[in-house]
């Protein structure tokens, strides 16, 4: 635990009404069902974001594949429910969100990109992903992941000659209680937070030295210790370069419970052992609980007597499956008594068999390379991955670093900062299983407390979300709510693209949400409000009257910031020619850039544009029409061609309702034949090419810059037989050659510029012949290849393959994914350019 309990026992109010003098059939049913309830009502999304590499230069791009999955106390593992995926980069230095992305996730993946800008400092930044979802369970459920930008050099070391240790301990199950022989974990960590070694000494209230002890693993460890009555101690510690220091040693409880189990003495079973000292015989319960959850399920349940002193007792591991479980003890009134995390089967991962097509490589050289997946008992895993090929000499890559299985089975489980999470994991370690468990000592349960269980009193605050989202209030200009429905029409338009035109309304107070949307890069989002009333003579009167405010999405801020998963990493030197070789090349690089680029200085200049493209969209006509209607501001309020067009023009006729999409109405002038397309009368276009008259009728008015109309064969002839009934020419802002954007007026109730999905980009790849008139490049990237998209057959079986940089690196193939079942997998390739 990250945490001792207090003296007082803890009580879970939610529970209050399962208590009973003893653990009947009813409490028990009740206590599984509540967990169960609250697994269903609020289970738990997890993100994971594979990155190409852990650091970065400047200009650089990180590429990014997400995966999302939901538990929700089910036996399997499903996907995320989950569409948008919210991802930030921030600078820790000064908490600056530097870009922001959302990533569309199709049944829990999806991948994006952040290109770095130029004018980033070196630093230490962290990439934060999360959806709507996970902000019912606060930032610790966030998914964040620290890199590094800027060159490898002396900011990215943290060392510290004399480093400030601060030592903390954590008794097993959550205190020292007088006369009990207890385990206690210890973690020391510096100013960093990084962990530190040291030795220490605890000291009795004589100043006796009892017990030495010292740190095992990342400053963290564990001993054996019974507390005395009516002694009081302390504890000297220091690092190798240090002084000695005081520490206070955890508080000693007069009377209580203890729990400790064993996961690590015997391959087959785990043992239990409870006991107590102390309590009064009026005030020991009947019977005790301990219970074991683990993702979102109660995996394990037993009955303890209380009348001994000692309880012991063992588990086979086979009962339990991989990841952690979290072990409570509580009494017969469902008060929390101790609380242990215990690992199970910790080297249950998957195995990878890697085939390149050749022995050895050169550079430039194209590789092919099959792998096979099995799991632990050999079976083939079917599953999605992505694969970053990097060049290991140039990137810091430590083996220990967090990987998709590190963190799903481990850190998103704990509280806390887990330095070097996959040396855990590492089965070629004899000591991995003991260093997870000190671990486990020192931290705390991220997913569940206890306290949760009052939440099943109401719903969650936030919902999955199928698609983009914008919410809003309309109101008098005073900030007053309404008193009744509007209407609402939404425009979200690009440069790039062709309108998308959303239509809803308001409940009676102004509050509105449209969900589900789907739209893409830097948008305008535009919207009006009104309501409609009708006149004596049966028209309709559109009323604009009230504001519109959009409510910006909330970018949570970013919580503390440990700097624990740096370490000093290699540098460039004039003694590694490789890297010398490199360096020199990216500057030479750099330079040509430069070159290429011109800075003026501050010119006013004044005039017409002379240059103007042709303007094809009325070529047919010589842009002669014989009417045409110019758009401005007092139209926008129309909601529709038909609407604008119907008394403009003299001998133009728009029949049917204005306001229907099917059937849409039609436009006949006279003189002219129906014609052969819609539903007869004149031939409607969008900026010289055919559109069909429901295109036609989702064209937002504010969008329109002019409206030509041909009559009959006058001029229509040139159309053929589509121009014999007339001829309706639409000419948007956008499809203007010469537009002016610097001119563009935000028009409507309100704006919002936004963002919608990121673009899909594919990684670049320079020829192996590069063309005789592109510029000079030299190719020593950093990440020689990224495929976010691999599949592996029902055999287990793959191949990517790419081609190597002029560099003769070692070269390190990186597989992150999820199986079929959605368990991660994690795999690495290392082979040497020669």
């Amino acid at each position: 635990m990250s945490m001792t309990l207090p003296k007082y026992i803890v009580c879970l109010s939610v529970l209050a009404a399962l208590a009973s003098n003893s653990f009947g059939q009813d409490t028990k049913q009740q206590l599984s069902e509540s967990i169960s309830s609250y697994s269903q009502k609020y289970p738990w999304e997890r993100v994971y974001l594979h990155t190409d590499k852990p650091h970065y230069e400047l200009r650089d791009t990180i590429w990014i594949k997400a995966y999302a999955i939901l538990e929700d106390g089910s036996e399997s593992v499903g996907r995320s429910k989950s569409v948008p995926l919210y991802v930030d980069l921030i600078e820790r230095s000064f908490d600056r969100l530097v870009d922001e992305i959302i990533i569309k996730l199709d049944s829990g993946s999806g991948r994006g990109d952040i290109p770095l800008p130029k004018d980033l400092k070196p630093g230490i930044f962290t990439i934060r992903a999360y959806t709507n979802w996970m902000k019912n369970f606060g930032e610790e459920a966030f998914f964040e992941k620290h890199i590094w930008i800027g060159p490898l050099g002396e900011a990215y070391d943290f060392a510290n000659t004399n480093p400030k240790l601060d030592l903390k301990f954590f008794p097993e199950g959550g205190y020292l209680v007088t006369g009990l022989r207890n385990k206690v974990g210890f973690k020391a960590v510096d100013e960093y937070g990084r962990g530190t070694d040291f030795i220490g000494l605890i000291l009795n209230s004589k100043g006796d030295t009892i017990r030495r002890f010292e740190s095992e693993h990342l400053g963290m460890g564990s001993f054996e210790f019974t507390p005395q009555a009516g002694e009081k101690y302390e504890v000297k510690a220091r690092t190798a370069r240090g002084f000695w220091e005081t520490f206070n040693f955890s508080k000693i409880e007069p009377t209580g419970y203890v729990l400790h189990i064993d996961a690590n003495a015997d391959t087959e079973n785990v043992s239990f052992e409870v006991s107590h000292v102390n309590i009064q015989p009026e005030a020991l319960p009947e019977t005790l609980k301990l219970i074991g959850l683990s993702k979102g399920r109660l995996v394990y349940e037993k009955q303890l007597s209380p009348k001994n002193g000692k309880m012991q007792w063992t588990a086979s591991k086979d009962d339990f499956l991989p990841g952690v479980v979290t072990f409570t003890l509580m009494d017969d009134e469902t008060h929390l008594l101790a609380e242990r995390l215990v690992y199970f089967h910790p080297f249950a991962q998957s195995s990878f068999d890697f085939s390149p097509n050749k022995e050895s490589f050169r550079p430039k050289e194209e590789v092919e390379l099959q792998f096979e997946i099995k799991d632990e008992f050999g079976s083939p895993i079917e599953g999605e991955f992505s694969v970053a090929v990097i060049d290991d000499f140039q990137v810091n890559y430590q083996e220990g670093t967090q990987n998709i299985f590190s963190y799903l089975q481990l850190v998103s489980e704990v509280k806390g900062t887990v330095e070097m999470p996959s040396s855990y994991f590492n089965s070629e370690n004899k000591d991995a299983e003991k260093h997870l468990d000190n671990l486990l000592l020192t931290q705390g349960w991220r997913r569940f407390s206890w306290s949760h269980l009052s939440r099943l009193e109401k719903g969650p605050e936030y919902g999955f979300e199928p698609g983009l989202s914008l919410v809003g209030r309309v109101h008098t200009v005073s900030e007053k709510p309404t008193k009744e429905s509007h209407k609402l029409t939404m425009l979200v338009s690009n440069l790039y693209g062709m309108p998308i035109l959303y239509e809803g309304m308001t409940d009676s107070l102004g509050n509105f949400a449209f969900t589900g949307m789907d739209y893409q890069d830097s948008v305008v989002v535009y919207m009006q409000a009104y309501t409609e009333k009708e006149k004596k003579a049966g028209q309709v009167k559109e009323l604009k009257k009230n504001e519109v405010t959009i409510y910006r999405v909330e970018i949570p801020m970013p919580g503390f910031y440990i700097p624990a998963e740096f370490v000093p990493g290699k540098q460039y030197t004039d003694f590694d020619d490789y890297l010398v070789t490199v360096k020199e090349a990216k500057n030479m690089m750099e330079q040509f850039r430069l070159n290429q680029e011109i800075e003026l200085g501050e010119v006013t200049v004044t005039g017409k544009r002379s240059d103007l493209l042709p303007d094809n969209r009325a070529i047919q006509y010589n842009n002669e029409p014989d009417g045409a209607f110019i758009v401005t501001e007092e139209h926008v309020y129309f909601q529709n061609v038909f609407q604008l067009l119907r008394g403009r023009f003299p001998g133009v006729d728009v029949r049917g309702d204005v306001f229907s999409i099917s059937p849409p109405p039609t436009i006949v002038i006279r003189g002219g034949a129906p014609s052969i397309v819609g539903n007869g009368g004149a031939t409607l276009f969008i900026d010289g090419m055919r559109a069909m008259p429901g295109t036609v009728a989702a064209l937002p008015v504010a969008d329109i810059e002019r409206i030509d109309v041909l009559r009959g064969l006058s001029k229509g002839a040139v159309f053929g037989s589509e121009g014999a009934g007339g001829v309706v020419n639409i000419l948007t802002k956008a499809g203007n050659p010469n537009r002016d954007f610097s001119e563009i007026k935000i028009l409507g109730n309100t704006t919002l510029i936004t963002k919608g999905y990121a673009p899909i980009r594919e990684f670049y790849t320079p020829p192996a012949i590069p063309d005789i008139n592109s510029p000079v490049a030299l190719d020593y990237r950093s990440t020689i290849s990224w495929q976010p998209m691999l599949k592996t057959d029902a055999y287990g079986k793959g191949s990517v393959s790419f081609r190597l940089t002029e560099g003769n690196p070692q070269v390190r193939v990186l597989i992150e994914g999820l199986s079929k079942d959605n368990e991660p997998v994690f795999g690495s390739y290392v082979f040497k350019v020669k």
